[in-house]
């Protein structure tokens, strides 16, 4: 007698969280046999497929299957079963074809010829087998496979497992017959969080409570739901304020859960290797197999990774694991209360190999665990310098606070350590009163013959100059920061300082203060020389983002572009792909400028968007700033005038509040203020915010004292004050001109050109807007003439000059919604239609992308393309293999035929 309740589907619960793209996975499509969910234990798998069914009318027979069912006859009688609750009679010949115990193919055959008979009509069903993964007999899965085969068209499969059966789950992919859903698409996303928290389980968190709880469980729904449960207890008028480090400390529910509905359902040699291994915050076969003394920590972690067991991959080539951090904890208490001894052996094994495979964060985190300080402080003071410049400076507050105060106090470099890692928290109030103690104690140590190297004291002194050059620029005081600098420069030679990058960058950012972008090019190019020989990654990013400032300025775009993303590539390919990637603000932000200007804005907002958590978490006041201007700036230019107010506000508050702090003078907030308030029409509140500017102030920095009177020029137009702007642009150009500001001299010679437009000079206005326009196409300048009044589109009209390129002139007539007239044989960029095509792809071309297809089209070669559009050859040829990845092509001939399928041309 089959057990009735097995066929029975649990409750849906209407108040489960909708998933409407997933459900939209799930929607019939025609050829598709099998849908198969796979993840963990509580990942929303049945919950998904009950509301799916809610949401649909389709006749469909469930089964829930549980280990008893691993029998071949058992499981196909079940399943005849369950087809015959919507099929009457459904079976018969099955059933006794099964009972003989030797024709489980005709059995099979039987079943599939059935349902092929019961649904020609046109009647459909979908079979539903929940927890397919108990199913491991080889026979049931080799008549399974056969079943499949051969379904009938009406007929479709739904499975929810633990983890990807052994089926011919690949072979079934390419003829179209699967879809899967796997574990990293059933997390939830943060707004399915705040509806789950909020709305199924009835509490009332806050954001940040939901945020925190959600980076902890990384999305897991058991994970949440185990959390929430802790709250329910509480009071609701305390629910609100409840901390969430006190909902997550309740987890004896969630240990026992991993414990009960994971750990003990794997064989004993998974299970002995997951508490092994638990202590490894990053686990790789050479590792795992040296803490376990074996030599088959490969197979089990593919095997791991196979059967979705927590197991997430750190790269690409599988080389390197972590543990979801909820399941390591759990299961690190077990071992932990199991073996304590034998833990603490496996700990010492992992430091040592880590250590000598030069993994010293990893090293020290397992040294924090174990708590030998002695061992952390040598750890510490061996690896410490590289792995601040790595970007791991809070993590070395966090490591200096677990020792001892006694062993800080002693040792220099421990304390030059604690330093430089509040200079990089942006703590810059606590250090001076720590490098006079560092001074003090180096001192007393000469004159004791402390045994701390004389070679090491020479670098102590040298990186204390440096810090306090870095704190001289924070007072504006750029003679003291220049002197300190070039003295830590000459002691350099004489030192095994690896900071020599660090320095430079100084030089570069001084220079870059004072408008000398030709010197700062100099010593950032000097900077990421020596970062890339130092290996100081975050220095190398941020001498390379100032240095895209800096051609940003220069206009050259192009340049700027391929610097950032040559020096992002080599980090990349030197960086550990297990850690966080680094993010520079300086590097982001001026490659959201360079886009802005490129009118590509969705790809500037992908750049400003990894840089919103900087301003959550908090991050050095004058990168908070630049970060504020970038996204005014982005805001500006699509029109969003209110929003890029708010920005603008956030930045002067902080500029206000810290400037003491600040070691570089930020982009002109007012300036672009003011622009904001006469794109409103507000003129007066416009030259409120330029007139309260303190002139001593803006003449000391070059680029933003044009910044300034660019805007100041721009409310002379407003208020048509004609003969200043001339007067004044030709002041701008001058200067402009003598230090190669381009940007800036671009903007000076289109408000010039409109001041004698509106005078009805139209010669130089012609002469004025022509050389701006050729300046401009060399690097693709667009957003400096669309942010500009509407007067200047009568104005770009007058250019004239056959050295004007065409595809230029074409993306600038789009982008202006006017045609701009030139010689003929211009380059059409696609019409509507093939735009809307564009959005539609997975990564959508760019503009300069879609440029270069045309260019194909029409049969130039890569050469000839790159004359068109003065762009480099190398440049081409990435823009080439870009354009081939989005549209999944692998030669000219393939991408035109694709680009035509597509209607991009």
């Amino acid at each position: 007698m089959l057990l009735q309740t097995k066929f029975l589907a649990p409750a849906y619960n209407a108040k489960s969280v909708e998933r409407s793209h997933l459900l939209q996975r799930l929607s019939p499509r025609g050829a598709r046999k099998l849908s198969l969910i796979s993840a963990p234990a509580g990942y929303g798998k049945t919950t998904l497929v009950l509301q799916w069914l809610n949401t649909h009318d389709k006749d469909f027979c469930w089964l829930s299957l549980d280990e008893a069912d691993d029998n071949p006859k058992r499981f196909w009688q079940y399943l005849v079963g369950a087809v015959a609750t919507v099929f009457d009679g459904f079976g018969e010949q099955a059933k006794a074809l099964l009972d003989t115990d030797t024709h489980l193919e005709a059995a099979v055959t039987a079943i599939v010829n059935e349902l092929n008979s019961v649904t020609l009509n046109g009647k459909s069903v979908t079979i539903i087998l929940d927890d397919f993964h108990v199913i491991r007999e080889h026979e049931i899965l080799r008549s399974f496979a056969y079943f499949v085969d051969f379904l009938p068209p009406n007929v479709e499969l739904m499975i929810t497992s633990r983890f990807e059966p052994n089926l011919p789950v690949s072979r079934w992919s390419v003829k179209n017959w699967v879809d899967h859903i796997s574990s990293n698409e059933l997390i939830f996303s943060f707004d399915e969080a705040r509806a789950f928290f909020n709305e199924y389980m009835g509490l009332a968190l806050s954001d940040i409570q939901i945020e925190q709880i959600y980076s902890k469980t990384e999305g897991w729904i058991a994970a949440m739901q185990l959390t929430a449960l802790s709250a329910v207890s509480t009071p609701n008028n305390e629910q609100r304020f409840l901390p969430t480090d006190q909902l997550l400390s309740e987890d004896r529910h969630f240990s026992d859960y991993v414990l009960s509905e994971i750990l003990d359902h794997q064989p004993e040699h998974i299970k002995q290797f997951l508490l092994n291994t638990a202590c490894l915050l990053r686990l790789s076969a050479p590792l795992c197999d040296e803490i376990r003394r074996s030599q088959d920590s490969q197979d089990i972690l593919e095997h791991l990774l196979n059967a979705n067991l927590f197991l997430i991959p750190l790269d690409k080539e599988n080389r390197w694991f972590r543990y979801h951090d909820m399941f390591r904890e759990a299961l690190l208490k077990r071992s932990k209360l199991a073996q304590p001894e034998h833990l603490m052996e496996l700990q010492v094994r992992a430091v040592t190999w880590l250590i000598d495979n030069e993994q010293p964060h990893e090293a020290i985190e397992q040294v924090v665990q174990l708590r030998d300080w002695n061992l952390l402080a040598a750890l510490l003071e061996k690896n410490g310098n590289n792995l601040i410049h790595e970007g791991h400076h809070l993590p070395m507050l966090k490591w200096l606070s677990c020792l001892p105060e006694t062993l800080v106090e002693k040792s220099p470099r421990l304390i030059m350590l604690k330093i430089w890692a509040l200079f990089f928290g942006n703590k810059l109030d606590i250090i001076p009163p720590l490098l006079d103690e560092l001074e003090n104690l180096i001192d007393r140590q000469r004159l004791d013959n402390v045994a701390t190297s004389a070679n090491e004291l020479i670098d102590l002194h040298s990186e204390i100059s440096l810090i306090r050059s870095y704190l001289a620029r924070t007072q504006s005081d750029l003679r003291s920061a220049t002197a300190l600098t070039k003295q830590v420069l000459e002691e350099l030679d004489h030192t095994n300082m690896p900071l020599k990058s660090v320095t430079y960058y100084g030089i570069g950012l001084d220079s870059f203060t004072v408008g000398d972008l030709v010197s700062a090019e100099s010593a950032l190019l000097s900077a990421i020389e020596h970062g890339k020989r130092e290996k100081k990654f975050t220095t190398i990013l941020s001498s390379s983002g100032l240095l895209g400032w800096i051609y940003f300025y220069q206009g050259k775009l192009e340049l700027a572009l391929e610097t950032g993303i040559q020096n992002q590539r080599w980090n990349v390919s030197y960086t550990d792909p297990s850690q966080p990637r680094v993010i520079s603000c300086w590097q982001n932000t001026v490659l959201a400028m360079i886009y802005i200007e490129l009118a590509e804005f969705t790809i500037a907002e992908s750049y400003i968007n990894p840089l919103l958590k900087h301003l959550e978490l908090g991050t050095e006041p004058g990168l908070h700033i630049l970060i504020q201007y970038t996204r005014a700036a982005y805001f500006f230019a699509l029109k969003q005038y209110v929003d890029a107010i708010e920005c603008l506000d956030d930045a002067q508050h902080i500029l206000q509040h810290k400037k003491e702090v600040i070691v570089f003078e930020p982009p002109s907030i007012s300036a672009l203020k003011a622009r904001c308030l006469l794109g409103m029409g507000k003129l007066e509140k416009a030259e409120t915010v330029l007139n309260d500017l303190d002139s001593a102030t803006i003449t000391a920095i070059p680029l933003n004292f044009e910044d300034i009177n660019l805007s100041r020029a721009r409310l002379y137009i407003a208020q048509e004050h004609y003969p200043l702007v001339i007067e004044m642009t030709e002041r701008l150009i001058d200067q402009a001109r003598e230090k190669k500001h381009i940007y800036h001299l671009i903007q000076a010679l289109a408000l010039q050109a409109i001041a004698h437009h509106e005078m009805n000079h139209q010669d130089p206005a012609r002469t004025a807007i022509t050389e701006a326009l050729l300046l401009a196409a060399q690097d693709g300048f667009i957003s400096l003439f669309t942010n500009e009044n509407k007067r200047i589109a009568k104005v770009l009209s007058l250019a004239s000059d056959s050295n004007l390129p065409d595809s230029y002139l074409q993306k600038l007539s789009t982008a202006m919604g006017m045609h701009l007239d030139k010689a003929p044989a211009q380059v059409e960029l696609p019409g509507a239609a093939a735009l809307e095509s564009n959005i539609q792809l997975l990564e959508p071309l760019s503009q300069r992308e879609l440029e270069v297809l045309q260019l194909i089209d029409l049969g130039l070669a890569n050469k000839e393309i790159a004359q068109k559009l003065s762009l480099a050859p190398a440049t081409v040829k990435a823009h080439i293999r870009n354009l081939y990845g989005k549209i999944t092509a692998k030669s000219r001939t393939e991408a035109l035929s694709k680009a035509r399928q597509l209607g991009l041309i």
